[in-house]
């Protein structure tokens, strides 16, 4: 009953009035993901100055997904790549979380991460707003999977920071 009521409670706060101020984004980087022979999602990163700085916010991530896919699994792909940087903490502290905020994306879909000047998270699908993770730690947690230098994509990496 404890937990039932914490997760509630953080549905709840997800569509509060929480907001992200306008902000004027440049183009960082993009890539695509494969997979063997499957395209699974463009990545498209984005900061005021054109230029990504580890830890600087705010920053806007977009993937826009060239498959389908349940919450669910991209939840699970997430606590895999946490797992590949040793993070697996973030599985616990996280996943609930993110499969009550991320919606099955189809085809063609978009879910954007953005942050404000403290790094406070929003999640966007197509453009309308999710909900807000209040962690200011997550939105670095969560873009280490594709940005740190330890991800296990380096080349998709090297072109999301405009490197290739």
């Amino acid at each position: 009953m404890k937990y039932l009521l914490i997760i509630v409670l953080l549905c709840l706060f997800a569509h509060s009035s929480y907001t992200v101020a306008e902000v004027n984004f440049n183009k960082v980087g993009e890539a695509r993901m494969k997979y063997l022979f499957w395209d699974i999602y463009d990545a498209s990163l984005f900061t005021p100055t054109g230029v990504y700085q580890p830890g600087d916010h705010p920053i806007k991530f977009t993937l826009t997904y060239l498959r389908d896919f349940s919450a669910k699994d991209i939840v699970k792909a997430t606590n895999e790549q946490w797992q590949h940087l040793g993070k697996q903490q973030l599985t616990a502290r996280y996943a609930d979380r993110l499969l009550a905020l991320w919606p099955n994306i189809n085809k063609g879909e978009s879910l954007t991460l953005q942050t404000d000047q403290q790094g406070q998270s929003v999640f966007f699908h197509n453009g309308e707003k999710l909900g807000h993770i209040e962690d200011a730690d997550f939105a670095d947690q969560f873009l280490a999977i594709w940005l740190s230098e330890h991800t296990s994509e380096p080349k998709l990496r090297k072109q999301l920071l405009g490197e290739l």
